[in-house]
């Protein structure tokens, strides 16, 4: 499996994941206060301005892994070990065995490839550790790197509600994608063969 050709567990081929830390509440602050649009994808919705206390009371709250019951943040590092970006686990139903992930990459790192490959780390960790066997993602109508994201993960779409999202002045619907652990698994595979084919082909 191509996840496992590195031996930390939480890196993948271009990052690396980490406990959220206190210091990360700067760049978290500067990402809120200019780049409103991102932002209103993530919250559907635009958010009130970010301060420094309330910054770092998001920080504080999420950091090492606090209430993981209810938000399983991580930083995500590139593999010079600068802060790119962060990914959560959140709305996760243990009886059902559903989940869904909060992420974005800053604007200054993205375009790099680094957005899908913390998500196939978090996604394993999901899947084969803590036992999840669905995974959803809900977006606006209009957000095209996420349904483009949601497409190249192999999630299949499996509704769209409309007229449910208000922002901008309009309404908008909701599309709603899934994936199961079966599905991932076959995405691995699948990325494992073509890796495998590269290699015979360069070593020619």
């Amino acid at each position: 499996m191509l996840l496992k050709e590195n031996p930390y567990y939480w890196q993948g081929t271009l990052v690396r994941l980490r406990p959220m830390r206190l210091d990360d509440a700067g760049l978290w602050l500067a990402e809120q206060q200019s780049d409103s649009e991102a932002v209103r994808y993530l919250n559907t919705g635009m958010a009130l301005p970010a301060s420094e206390t309330a910054a770092r009371r998001f920080v504080e709250k999420y950091a090492e892994f606090k209430n993981s019951d209810q938000l399983l943040m991580f930083s995500i590092e590139n593999l010079d070990g600068q802060l790119v970006g962060n990914i959560n686990i959140h709305s996760a139903d243990q009886k059902n065995g559903t989940f869904e992930t909060g992420s974005r990459i800053f604007q200054a790192h993205r375009r790099r490839g680094y957005f899908f490959d913390a998500k196939l780390i978090i996604l394993r960790y999901a899947f084969h550790e803590l036992r999840y066997q669905k995974y959803y993602i809900f977006c606006m109508e209009g957000n095209e790197p996420m349904i483009r994201h949601a497409a190249r993960l192999g999630c299949k779409s499996e509704g769209r509600l409309r007229r449910h999202i208000y922002t901008n002045g309009r309404f908008y619907d909701e599309l709603v994608f899934g994936l199961t652990r079966e599905e991932f698994d076959e995405l691995l595979e699948k990325m494992d063969t073509e890796s495998a084919e590269k290699t015979q082909r360069t070593q020619r």
